[in-house]
C-alpha cells in the first residue's frame, strides 16, 4: 500500500528526473524542488493564508485569554467560536509539516532501493557519486570523509530555513519566539539526524528541498505579504511583545515569587486554623471587610487569609488577628484538598467541580460562600456553582428564592441559607453619608449634572461597544462626564483605554470629561446625578446609596445558566431593573439617550422614595450585615 500511493510515484520523479539529466545526483536536486513545487507548495500557500487569518485573530484571541483568565474551559470555549466564525482551521498549519513527515517515508523507500525505481537501467551504468560524494554511504564518525560534510550542509539548510522563516512568515509573526524557536530546533534535530542515520542522497534531499523552503517561503511572502493583509495586526502584536528586559526582569520576579510561595503555604500548613478566608484577587478583601472587622472585634479568633495575588492589599494591614499566605491556583489546589480548618469562608463559586475542592482530610469542615455581587445565583452563576457548600451567605429573598429551587430541582440536600444582606452596601451607605455632611458644611453647591458612565467587564460591555455613541451624543450638553470602567477591563485592556483617552483629549482638557482609573474611593459614585451602565452591579451599589435612578443599556446579557428559566422565577437584575432606572436598547441610543437623561434629572420619572423602598424588599439587614454573618460564624465556632 505506502509503495502504491508514495513509493512508486515518488519512484518515476526520480525516473524521469534521471533521464533527463543521467545523474543520479542531479535527479535527487530535482526530484527535492519538484517536490516542493508540485505537492508541497499547494499545500503551503493554504497554510499560509490560514497562518494570515490567524494573525488577524491575534488581538482578539489575546483579548479572550485575558477577559477569561484563569478559566481554560471558557478560554477554549470562546477560541473555538471565534475559529468557527472566521473561518481559521487551528490544524491547517501543520499539514505542510504532516505531508514532509510522511513523504520522507517514501523518499526513504526511493533512495534506499534506488535500483528498483530507475526501471530498466543497468545498476552498473549509474553513477552515484556527486562531487565526490557517494551518495548511497552512510555519513559515519568512525570513517572520516567527504560524506560528513552532508549533515553539515543539512543542517545549515535546516537553519537558515527557520531564520528567513520566522522573520517573514506569518505564523511564525504571531507566535512567541519560545515557540519558533522551538520549532528551529526541531527541524534542525530532525534534519541532522535524517542525515546521519541514512544515506546521503537523503541529506542531498534535505538540503534542497529547504533551500527550495526558503524561496517558497520568501514567494509567498510577495504573493500574500502579512504587512499588507495584517498590518493592525503585526502593530499590535509588535506593541505587546515583550523586550529581552522584560522577559528577564518577568523570570526573576517569578523564581521570587516561588520562592515566597514556598514560605507562606508552608505556614498556613504549619499554623492551627479554625477559620479561613480564600480570596481569588486582591479584589475581594472589600467583601469580606465588614465581616472581618466584626469577628475581629468581637472574639479573639485568628484570621487566616488566603490569596492568589501577590499584591494583595491584604498583606499591608496591619490587624495581629488577621495573617494573610499567599499562593499561585495550582499550589491553591493542594492546599484545599489537604484543608484543615472549622470554617473556610469565599468568594469563590464552583465548589468541587472547579479547582477549589473540598478537603479529603477532614469531611466536617463548613464551605460558606459569601456573595460578591447582588446579582441572581440561577442565572448569573454555573448552574451547580453552590451546589456543594454547607451555607450561603444570602443578599436578598430573592437568593433564598432561588438557592432552594435549586434543590429542588437538582435532589440535593438543603443548605443554610443564612440572611445576611450585602456589607458593601453598608460600607458605601456610610461614607455617602459621610460626604453628604461635608459638601452641606460646606455651603452651596453650583456644580455641573453628573453622570457616571460604570460599564462592566462582560463581553460587549458598553465600553467596548457603545462608548462612542454615548459619549458624542452627551458631550458638550452642560454635563459633566465620568468615564469609570471595571478595574479588570483596565488591567486586561489598557490598550483600550490609551485609545479613549487620545480620541477624547480636547473635552479632556477642558474639564468636561474624566477617565477614573484610580478606584480607590467612590467619589465619583456619591456626587453623581445618574449612572449609565449595562449589567454593571455598580449601579445597584450607586442607586442603593443614593436613592437616584441609573439608565441601563441593554447589551447581550451574561448568562451563565441557560437553564434558568426551568426556575419559574424571574432573575432580580430583570425584575428591578426597570424599578430604579430606564433601560435604553443600544440601538436607540441617539434617539433615546438625550431626553432619557433630561427626563431623569428632572426627578419625575423615578422617585428617591421609591428606590428606597424597593431596597428595603430586596436586601436583608440594611446596616447590620456584619452582624448577621459575623454572628452566624461565631455561633459555629464558640464550642470548637
Amino acid at each position: 500500500m505506502i509503495d502504491l500511493i508514495l513509493s512508486t510515484p515518488l519512484g518515476y520523479i526520480v525516473y524521469f528526473a534521471y533521464r533527463l539529466t543521467n545523474g543520479y545526483g542531479p535527479a535527487i536536486i530535482i526530484f527535492a524542488i519538484t517536490v516542493r513545487i508540485l505537492i508541497l507548495f499547494p499545500v503551503s500557500v493554504l497554510a499560509h493564508k490560514n497562518s494570515i487569518r490567524l494573525l488577524k485573530l491575534q488581538p482578539e484571541m489575546n483579548r479572550i485569554k485575558r477577559r477569561f483568565a484563569g478559566s481554560k474551559e471558557q478560554i477554549n470555549e470562546e477560541q473555538y467560536d471565534l475559529f468557527k466564525r472566521e473561518r481559521y482551521n487551528p490544524f491547517l498549519g501543520l499539514v505542510p509539516l504532516f505531508v514532509q513527515l510522511i513523504l520522507i517515508i517514501g523518499i526513504m523507500r526511493v533512495i534506499l532501493d534506488p535500483m528498483r525505481h530507475l526501471y530498466g537501467i543497468n545498476a552498473a551504468d549509474v553513477d552515484f557519486m556527486f562531487f565526490s560524494l557517494d551518495l548511497l554511504k552512510i555519513p559515519s564518525f568512525t570513517d572520516f570523509s567527504l560524506e560528513l560534510l552532508m549533515p553539515l550542509f543539512a543542517v545549515s539548510s535546516a537553519l537558515g530555513f527557520c531564520l528567513v522563516q520566522n522573520a517573514v512568515s506569518p505564523g511564525a509573526l504571531g507566535q512567541s519566539k519560545g515557540v519558533n524557536n522551538g520549532m528551529t530546533i526541531f527541524t534542525i534535530a530532525l534534519s541532522l539526524y535524517l542525515s546521519l542515520v541514512l544515506p546521503v542522497a537523503v541529506g542531498l534531499y534535505w538540503t534542497v528541498s529547504n533551500l527550495a523552503g526558503i524561496g517558497a517561503v520568501l514567494l509567498l511572502n510577495v504573493l500574500y505579504d502579512p504587512k499588507k493583509l495584517a498590518p493592525e495586526a503585526l502593530a499590535y502584536i509588535k506593541l505587546n511583545r515583550k523586550t529581552v528586559d522584560e522577559l528577564r526582569e518577568e523570570r526573576f520576579y517569578n523564581k521570587t515569587l516561588l520562592v515566597r510561595e514556598k514560605t507562606d503555604t508552608a505556614r498556613f500548613r504549619a499554623a492551627k486554623k479554625h477559620l479561613v478566608f480564600y480570596a481569588l484577587t486582591g479584589g475581594q478583601y472589600k467583601y469580606y471587610k465588614n465581616l472581618i472587622e466584626y469577628i475581629l472585634e468581637n472574639s479573639a479568633l485568628q484570621i487566616h487569609y488566603l490569596t492568589n495575588d501577590p499584591n494583595d492589599a491584604v498583606f499591608l494591614r496591619t490587624d495581629p488577628g488577621l495573617i494573610p499566605y499567599y499562593a499561585g491556583q495550582r499550589k491553591t489546589i493542594s492546599l484545599m484538598l489537604k484543608m484543615d480548618a472549622d470554617i473556610l469562608v469565599t468568594t469563590v463559586p464552583d465548589l468541587q467541580t472547579h479547582h477549589m475542592k473540598r478537603s479529603i482530610i477532614r469531611d466536617d469542615i463548613e464551605y460558606i460562600y459569601v456573595f460578591h455581587a447582588p446579582v441572581s445565583s440561577m442565572m448569573q452563576y454555573k448552574e451547580s456553582a453552590f451546589d456543594h457548600f454547607d451555607t450561603v451567605f444570602c443578599i436578598g429573598p430573592y437568593h433564598v428564592s432561588e438557592l432552594r429551587r435549586r434543590e429542588e430541582l437538582a435532589s440535593i440536600g438543603r443548605r443554610n441559607l443564612v440572611k445576611t444582606g450585602y456589607g458593601l452596601y453598608d460600607e458605601l451607605s456610610d461614607n455617602y453619608a459621610g460626604q453628604l455632611a461635608r459638601e452641606a458644611a460646606s455651603g452651596a453647591d453650583d456644580r455641573l449634572p453628573s453622570i457616571l458612565i460604570a460599564p462592566s467587564w462582560q463581553k460587549s460591555n458598553i465600553l467596548e461597544t457603545h462608548i462612542d455613541e454615548i459619549l458624542d451624543k452627551l458631550l458638550g450638553r452642560g454635563y459633566k462626564l465620568t468615564v469609570r470602567p471595571h478595574p479588570q477591563f483596565v488591567r486586561l485592556f489598557p490598550e483600550h483605554m490609551d485609545k479613549l483617552q487620545r480620541q477624547y483629549v480636547e473635552f479632556i482638557s477642558a474639564g468636561e470629561l474624566v477617565f477614573e482609573l484610580d478606584f480607590s474611593g467612590n467619589d465619583s459614585i456619591f456626587s453623581s446625578d445618574i449612572v449609565i451602565t449595562d449589567w454593571s452591579g455598580i449601579a445597584y451599589e450607586f442607586t442603593y446609596c443614593t436613592s437616584k435612578p441609573c439608565i441601563f443599556i441593554n447589551t447581550p446579557q451574561k448568562v451563565m445558566n441557560p437553564n434558568y428559566r426551568d426556575y419559574d422565577l424571574e432573575p432580580m437584575e430583570i425584575t428591578i431593573r426597570n424599578k430604579v432606572g430606564i433601560s435604553i436598547d443600544p440601538e436607540d441610543i441617539n434617539e433615546k439617550l438625550g431626553t432619557t437623561v433630561e427626563l431623569l434629572l428632572a426627578g419625575e420619572v423615578i422617585k428617591g422614595d421609591d428606590i428606597r423602598e424597593l431596597f428595603d424588599e430586596y436586601v436583608f439587614y440594611p446596616g447590620r450585615s456584619a452582624e448577621a454573618g459575623g454572628k452566624y460564624i461565631l455561633s459555629k465556632l464558640e464550642n470548637i
